[in-house]
């Protein structure tokens, strides 16, 4: 072989490498995998008609007063403590009722006077009576003047008026006394029924007023639970209906209540008083206490189902509420928006009345983020 045929088959060898390089470094790389989004999801549950609602309270006590006393002083005895149990009529705490004990002493003294005085017009009464009375016969007989017997009377009136002062002046008296009276028995602080002190908002050597709060009585019988409803449930509520009651400190016991009050006006906001009583309370259960109140609107003996999907997987938009559901779109998920209609919302959820069938999953988070027709990968709730 020539020179020239070596350097051509050189040449052509340099080109055919150049074309395999150059074909190698065109050709398109293999797609990488498609990366998913991951979704929390929820199922669609199906459930029976009892639709319960529960509600957080307080127990109070179903008869409770804030003692005080009805005249003013400085505290000389203090009987109680918190936590004391009293019974009705007991003597909790009493002020310096000298002054009050002086202003009785000074009634008494005047009823005596205003009695005296009484006895004193009525003699006095009697004779100018008898007088007068004999007088008017002598009168009639002719037998004394017309000015005599008008001077009788005369003095017959006067004395009758008299008498009348002297008996009003003892009534008057007999109410002073009373009153002075009562003062010295305002002096005693008394249990007005059996219970327990809840607060003590005095010491001894201390003035008080009248009307200043001494201290808290509850009554330890019949304790009752408030409870605030919100307006969306308060009409369903009624007077004497049953309801369930749970404590936090008595976890493994459920009480039975009946509804004993329905507030009219609302407490805060849209929430509106209810008052529940508990029908065998435990020794446990104190006022202060929370409890959790399950009210029933529903009614065991209807057949009807319906569907419950949860609150985070129901979304609001300008057409209504929607919910993205999850359907299977080959080894993956896609997400799907869907208008629904819901109903009332209970402790599980929304009720679905349209839009949903029983198993169907749904998103639980994210929902503004996620698109119509978007692949997704399914994370556990």
């Amino acid at each position: 072989m020539n020179k020239i045929s070596n350097i051509r088959l050189l040449a052509f060898i340099c080109l055919s490498a150049s074309c395999f390089v150059f074909s190698c470094g065109t050709k398109e790389e293999a797609p990488s995998a498609e990366r998913l989004r991951p979704i929390r999801y929820a199922k669609v549950l199906e459930t029976g008609s009892e639709k319960d609602q529960t509600f957080s309270g307080t127990v109070q006590s179903s008869k409770e007063a804030r003692l005080s006393f009805k005249v003013n002083g400085t505290i000389n005895q203090l009987k109680i403590k918190v936590g004391d149990k009293v019974r009705r009529g007991q003597t909790l705490a009493s002020i310096d009722a000298i002054d009050y004990s002086v202003q009785y002493d000074q009634a008494v003294a005047q009823l005596k006077s205003a009695q005296t005085q009484v006895k004193s017009a009525e003699s006095q009464r009697t004779n100018s009576q008898s007088n007068y009375q004999r007088v008017e016969k002598l009168y009639e007989n002719n037998s004394v003047p017309l000015s005599e017997y008008e001077q009788a009377k005369t003095n017959y009136e006067a004395a009758q008026s008299q008498y009348d002062a002297a008996l009003a002046q003892v009534t008057a008296s007999q109410k002073q006394v009373e009153s002075a009276r009562n003062q010295v028995r305002y002096a005693r602080l008394q249990a007005p029924f059996a219970g327990v002190i809840t607060t003590v908002n005095v010491e001894e050597n201390e003035l008080v007023g009248s009307g200043s709060p001494i201290a808290t009585l509850s009554a330890e019988v019949e304790p009752e639970v408030i409870v605030g409803v919100p307006e969306i449930f308060i009409a369903k509520v009624k007077k004497g209906a049953k309801v369930d009651i749970n404590f936090s400190i008595l976890s493994n016991e459920t009480f039975e209540g009946i509804v004993a009050e329905v507030g009219f006006s609302a407490i805060s906001g849209a929430t509106y008083p209810v008052t529940v009583q508990i029908t065998k309370p435990s020794e446990l259960i104190r006022p202060g206490m929370a409890a959790t109140v399950s009210f029933h609107f529903g009614s065991a003996r209807e057949e009807k189902q319906f569907l419950v999907a949860p609150v985070k997987a129901v979304g609001e938009g300008t057409d209504g509420n929607f919910v993205f559901v999850l359907e299977a779109d080959q080894q993956v998920h896609k997400a799907v928006k869907r208008k629904v209609v819901i109903g009332d919302l209970l402790p599980t959820g929304f009720e679905i009345k349209d839009g949903l069938s029983a198993g169907e999953l749904v998103a639980t988070a994210g929902l503004n983020s996620l698109l119509d027709g978007m692949r997704v990968k399914l994370m556990e709730e």
